[in-house]
Formats: structure tokens, sequence, C-alpha cells
């Protein structure tokens, strides 16, 4: 089992995708499983009927479709309870999972965000640093998510041994690691965002976009001149 971690825009993705590729490559079963901090953020929508059979008290709720099964539970679930549905997989690569007790890649920007961290499980560093011409990092190996796969694949193969104990993984990192979990939500969060306060809402290609007061005034301008027309 892995975690990748690193702040907003560093990589974590990008590292979780080519491993899994790579793993896969090699013949293994490969699962992923993405950590969301945001304390407002829900995967279900309010008012939409599975969200009301959980309101309505079900603890298990499932969303069964002719592409996908999605199975949602109402409350938060301990990495033990969530590695339970993954007993067919040879790896499990978790993305933005900072309290997870597992081997982690840090995914950076640059040495500053890198060396935040770091851990004593830290088996390398990757993500955007690794554009650069760095190729080690406090003795840590940096490694390109694309160009360095094979090695990141070797190193994890190499240095991860095989999950004992389920219950282990529920022991949260603390100190650090959970300052930098929650600091994360707080950094550009959606959740978190300053609610305008204004009644205009654009959205351009699914998009929420920002105005200025000038640009409200002009679509407030227009909307009215629509409806007198």
């Amino acid at each position: 089992m892995l975690t990748v971690v690193g702040i907003r825009g560093s990589g974590k993705t990008t590292v979780v995708e080519a491993l899994t590729r790579e793993l896969i490559r090699r013949g293994y079963a490969v699962g992923t499983v993405k950590s969301v901090f945001c304390p407002t953020f829900h995967m279900d929508k309010p008012g939409s009927n599975t969200h009301r059979h959980a309101q309505a008290g079900a603890c298990v709720v499932t969303a069964r479709a002719a592409a996908e099964t999605s199975i949602l539970y109402p409350r938060p679930l301990r990495p033990s309870q969530i590695l339970a549905h993954y007993t067919d997989c040879d790896w499990v690569l978790c993305e933005g999972d900072y309290e997870l007790p597992a081997a982690r890649i840090v995914a950076a920007h640059g040495e500053k965000d890198a060396a935040e961290r770091l851990n004593d499980r830290t088996l390398a560093v990757s993500g955007l640093i690794a554009n650069g011409e760095e190729r080690q990092l406090n003795g840590l190996p940096v490694l390109h998510p694309e160009r360095d796969i094979a090695q990141l694949a070797d190193l994890l193969i190499a240095r991860v041994a095989e999950c004992g104990s389920l219950e282990a993984l529920d022991a949260s990192l603390r100190g650090a690691d959970i300052a930098l979990s929650q600091a994360y939500c707080a950094q550009g969060c959606r959740g978190h965002a300053p609610k305008p306060a204004s009644g205009v809402r654009l959205v351009v290609d699914g998009k929420p976009v920002t105005l200025t007061a000038g640009q409200e005034a002009l679509l407030r301008s227009w909307a009215q001149g629509e409806k007198d027309a």
C-alpha cells in the first residue's frame, strides 16, 4: 500500500495514474483511493434518491447502473474497512492521505513544499519538481512520473512489504501530517471558498465563472433588457 501526498496541483494524480498503468503493465491488479479532507464535501447530491435513502437511515446505499456501481456509506470508514473492498488487488494506491501510516511518495512543486511533507516512510519525491534538474532531495530520489516511472515502480516493489494487519493502518499519523491535511483543505478548496453575495451566477462549459462588479452590472442590464423586450 502506498500514499501519494502533496499540495494542490503538484502532480499527485499524475503520479497515481502513471504508477497504476505501470503496475498493471507488469501484471498486477491495482486499486486506488482518493482522500478528500474537506468537511463540507459529500459524494452524493442532496435531494437525489440515494441521498434520500441515506437520510431515511439506510446504513449502506448502492446506486446500480449499466456502466458502474457506486456503494455509498453515509459515514466515514476506517482504512481497514475501506481495504476490505480491495481483496482482489495486489496494490492499493492512495491519493492525498496524509494520515495513513504507509509508504509515501511526495509530489511537489519545489524543494520547500516537498521537504515539509517528507517523513520516515517516504520512498521518493515526484510530481512537478521532477521537471527540474534536481535528482535527489534529502537523500531521496526525485523521479519523473513519466520518464522515470519504471524506476519508481521498481522502488515501490522493492521497498514496500505486504500489508500485515489492516487494523494497523487505522492508527493515523499525528502532528505535522494532520496540520498539512487540514491546510490542504483550506488552500483553494471549493467548499471553503468565499461565497459571492451576488445573485448573478455564470456557468461556462459546466464551470462557474467569478464576475467582477462591472461584469455583473452588464449582465443584469442585458437580462433586464431581454425581460423588457
